[in-house]
């Protein structure tokens, strides 16, 4: 469902995909979060993002997408 979330945000002629915020698990990271911005995005795959260091963000670790401060999308928890 990220994926989805994503390609709107980048496609959409009416959304700003430099204004979100992707948080996603990073293990090692404060919290085992890590947030990056939108615009560090430089494509979506199959499986997952890859931002503009070539960094690899599998979908299944993002945990929730914000725009301008209001929360977009959020993954469900099973726990």
């Amino acid at each position: 469902m990220a994926k989805h979330v994503l390609n709107l945000m980048l496609w959409h002629p009416k959304k700003d995909i430099s204004l979100c915020n992707i948080t996603y698990l990073h293990r090692g990271a404060h919290g085992n979060l890590k947030t990056v911005n939108g615009s560090q995005i430089k494509k979506l795959e199959k499986g997952f993002l890859i931002l503009d260091e070539d960094q690899l963000i599998p979908y299944h670790r993002i945990v929730k997408i914000e725009c301008k401060d209001n929360l977009i999308w959020k993954k469900c928890s099973h726990k």
